[in-house]
Parts: C-alpha cells; sequence; structure tokens
C-alpha cells in the first residue's frame, strides 16, 4: 500500500470501491517512459536459449537381441573411453665394461699381493733368523779336518757376521791356545749385517784333505785345506755359486 496521497485523491475515491486507494490506471494510449526492467537470472537465460534451440536427439547404441519397452525412455548408450597413458621413458642400457678394465684389476691386485708376500717372507725370515742364530749372526759346528784333531776332540769352528764382516774362528782339536781366525767376505749390501753364515767342509779340490766351504745366502766362499801349515787359505775359485 502507498503512504503517498495525491490531490484529487479524495475525489477519485469512491465508497464502494474496495480499490479506491490505488493509484488510477493510466491510460491505455499513455506509454510510460520509465519502464521497471527485471533482471532474469542466468538460470531463466539458459532455460530459454534451450527453447530457442532445438536439441539433437542422442544416438542410442542398442543391441541387435534388445529392443526396449514401448513408452520407456531409452538407456544410456555406454561410450567406449580410451584412456592413453604415456609410456614410461625407455631406460638407459648400461654400457658394457671393457674386458681390459677387468685385467688392469686383476694385475693390479696380483702386484699387491706379490708385495704383501714378499714382505711377510722377509719379516718371518728375519724373525726366524733372529731365533736361530741370534744378532750378530753367529754359528757354530764341530769338524775333524786333520788339524791336530781326532774324532773325539774335533775342532771347533765359529762363524760371525759382524757389521757385513765374516769373520771365522778356529780351535783346532778344540783348544783354544791354538785358535785361529779367517777372515771371509765382506758384504756391503743393505741389510747385509741380517744374513746368517754357515759352514761345511768336504773335499773341493780332490786332494784327500776336508775344505772348509763358507755360505752366505746364495753363494758359496771356499777355503782349501793345507795339512802342512795347518790352516786354510783361499782356493783360485773362491766363490762358487
Amino acid at each position: 500500500m502507498r503512504d503517498t496521497q495525491y490531490p484529487d485523491e479524495d475525489f477519485l475515491l469512491g465508497e464502494d470501491d474496495p480499490y479506491a486507494s490505488n493509484p488510477p490506471r493510466p491510460a491505455s494510449s499513455a506509454i510510460r517512459l520509465n519502464q521497471p526492467v527485471t533482471r532474469r537470472s542466468s538460470r531463466d537465460m539458459s532455460t530459454e536459449m534451450r527453447r530457442a534451440a532445438p536439441v539433437p536427439a542422442r544416438r542410442t547404441q542398442q543391441r541387435a537381441d534388445f529392443s526396449p519397452l514401448p513408452g520407456a525412455s531409452p538407456a544410456r548408450p555406454v561410450r567406449n573411453v580410451t584412456t592413453s597413458y604415456e609410456r614410461p621413458p625407455a631406460k638407459r642400457e648400461r654400457k658394457g665394461v671393457h674386458w681390459l678394465l677387468y685385467v688392469g684389476l686383476g694385475m693390479i691386485a696380483a702386484i699387491a699381493l706379490w708385495v704383501l708376500g714378499a714382505s711377510a717372507l722377509a719379516w718371518g725370515t728375519n724373525q726366524y733368523n733372529n731365533i736361530v742364530y741370534g744378532y750378530p749372526r753367529t754359528f757354530q759346528t764341530n769338524a775333524v779336518v786333520g788339524h791336530n784333531d781326532s774324532p773325539a776332540n774335533p775342532s771347533h769352528f765359529i762363524a760371525v757376521n759382524l757389521k757385513g764382516q765374516i769373520i771365522i774362528f778356529e780351535l783346532p782339536g778344540g783348544d783354544p791356545s791354538k785358535s785361529t781366525d779367517y777372515i771371509g767376505p765382506d758384504l756391503i749390501g743393505p741389510q747385509d749385517d741380517l744374513l746368517p753364515v754357515t759352514l761345511s767342509f768336504r773335499d773341493v779340490n780332490h786332494d784327500g784333505a776336508p775344505d772348509m766351504i763358507v755360505h752366505v745366502a746364495d753363494k758359496d766362499f771356499n777355503f782349501c785345506n793345507n795339512l802342512t801349515t795347518k790352516k786354510f787359505q783361499a782356493c783360485s775359485q773362491n766363490a762358487t755359486p
């Protein structure tokens, strides 16, 4: 209902008009300049667009042995959806290792084992010589060489490697008052003072008298026996392999 009143509202009102309070209806020839604008919602617009544009009929895929009932809406066809999967990236093929690499590694391992084995052997040999010959390396033996000795009283021999100098002491018949010393070879190699010296006796020059042979490492030094002087002297071929 309006709250405002027009000047001629009383004149227009009638007692029997239930809608007398409403404004008078304008003439049909009158045109309102400001017509009310009704905002339509998007739903109404979409409905009008659907009505305006005819919707094409859907294609329905029906089986040959199936016929829809009369009056029933056809079922929605099942679409064949093909899903494309991305192909996983191909793995990079590992390049084969050249056979020379294995050969080189084997050679390095063999050299390392050889070095370790040689070091272990040298250490073990040195420890054995320390136990058997002591330091300085010393060797003792008895032999009958015809220098006032006999099987009951053999001559006693002592061979010493004194800082690389070989010295042999002889006690004829076991008598220290008649001892004789012989100067052997001089060893000048590295760690030659650790080499043990041993003695053996046999007839080298085939004169019937036992000769003295000095063994140092892989070399032999011969001292021929002179029964006239009762001493040993260096032979013409002093060292023999």
